[in-house]
């Protein structure tokens, strides 16, 4: 057996990184795109439509990993169905829109839009009060914190980290994700 080609260290604490000089405001999620029904979502509101405790690692390209990370927040296929996106991808960008990624609609419904984490409200250095926690077999970078905007879109849209990386994509190698 190979060692795999990366190591993630176990971190025991939550490393902050953001590329915003400031923590934005959060005055709702907006929903658009192509769409059938624009939305725009105040935190309470997201928070009556069904929050859920759920497990999904975190997996920073930076070497660190979280496997036991906790999140509640709303499924984003709940999100999804009430706007009935008609395109294939989706990018949330936060409040101060130096932030973005992009997924394909299938995985990002995968996600959740988390106001907790390990049971905990979400502070606003670690993106709350809304972040997208994207699903476990994508890298962190997927995620974007002070979540304000979901696009669905016909087709891919780089975000900062995106047009930066060998793999704008952004799964993770199964060497990662199982050592």
């Amino acid at each position: 057996m190979t060692a795999p080609s990366r190591v993630q260290r176990l971190a025991t604490t939550w490393p902050t990184l953001h590329l915003e000089a400031e923590i934005p405001e959060f005055d709702a999620l907006v929903v658009d795109g192509a769409v059938r029904h624009p939305r725009r979502f105040g935190l309470d509101e997201l928070r009556r439509l069904g929050g859920k405790e759920r497990a999904i690692a975190l997996h920073c390209v930076w070497g660190w990993s979280r496997p036991d990370a906790s999140w509640t927040g709303l499924d984003m296929r709940v999100l999804m169905s009430l706007v009935e996106p008609e395109g294939d991808w989706v990018t949330v960008s936060s409040a101060s829109r130096v932030y973005s990624a992009c997924l394909p609609r299938a995985d990002a419904q995968r996600g959740i839009l988390a106001w907790a984490r390990d049971g905990e409200p979400l502070e606003p250095s670690a993106g709350g009060p809304l972040r997208f926690v994207p699903p476990a077999d994508y890298w962190a970078y997927k995620g974007v914190k002070w979540s304000a905007r979901i696009t669905v879109s016909d087709h891919f849209r780089p975000g900062p980290w995106e047009s930066r990386v060998a793999d704008p994509m952004g799964r993770i190698p199964e060497e990662v994700l199982s050592p």
